[in-house]
């Protein structure tokens, strides 16, 4: 399984880019619909109601792959911190039960003591290969923020420059937050929907009907539309 790559700036990531792309596009195709003196009012409406829907679902897609991304990506990184009892599904239910006790023994010792003492826990479950104390402490560190701890392990143990930072940046970002905000709202917001899909879906089923003509009700449920 292929690692998930980092994700680049939004000025070099290809869905923010397939974004943008989507915008240009459909502003440049529009124009021309719009001021064809040769095409029915009604064919323009039509032609750029499509063009503005694709241009919509563009969007979409390009924030659904972003976010997919990002969540894999999370979620490689995390998966490099051993936390949890980390017991293996093979394990027989007797080396199930033993492993179980020895994480809960170790998580109630590390949660006796302050930082520091969770620090030196730490050290010497690492020098003596004890892993139950080691998943305790990295949970327990995980669970409460405790960054100091996280980041001297992550820079002893992981090669990954900048670990804590971009996992507090992945996390924010999925959560709607963080310095990339203003990238996504100006790349992922939709255009202004244009008067013509809003006229189309009126009158596509009435031949007669031109855009911004609302018709008239003859009876309930029935309008009729006249030719204009």
């Amino acid at each position: 399984m292929a690692i998930p790559a980092p994700l680049p700036h939004p000025n070099e990531d290809a869905d923010h880019l397939a974004a943008r792309t989507s915008r240009q596009t459909f502003m440049d195709k529009a124009g021309p619909i719009r001021g064809n003196a040769d095409a029915s009012a009604r064919w323009k409406a039509q032609q750029v109601t499509a063009l503005y829907d694709t241009h919509v679902r563009e969007v979409t897609e390009a924030y659904e792959r972003l976010t997919e991304r990002r969540r894999a990506r999370l979620a490689y990184l995390e998966s490099l911190v051993p936390v949890g009892a980390g017991i293996a599904e093979t394990a027989t239910p007797a080396d199930k039960a033993v492993l179980m006790n020895a994480f809960r023994a170790a998580w109630k010792e590390a949660q006796g003591t302050d930082q520091g003492g969770r620090a030196r826990l730490l050290a010497e479950a690492e020098r003596f290969g004890d892993d139950a104390m080691r998943r305790a402490v990295l949970t327990f560190a995980v669970d409460h923020s405790e960054e100091t701890i996280l980041r001297d392990w992550t820079e002893r143990h992981l090669d990954q420059e900048g670990y804590l930072g971009e996992v507090r940046q992945l996390r924010e970002t999925l959560a709607g937050r963080g310095p990339e905000r203003g990238f996504e709202r100006q790349d992922f917001t939709p255009l202004p929907k244009p008067q013509e899909a809003y006229d189309w879906p009126l009158i596509q089923d009435a031949p007669d009907a031109q855009p911004g003509d609302r018709g008239r009700m003859v009876r309930p449920g029935v309008i009729e539309y006249g030719r204009r």
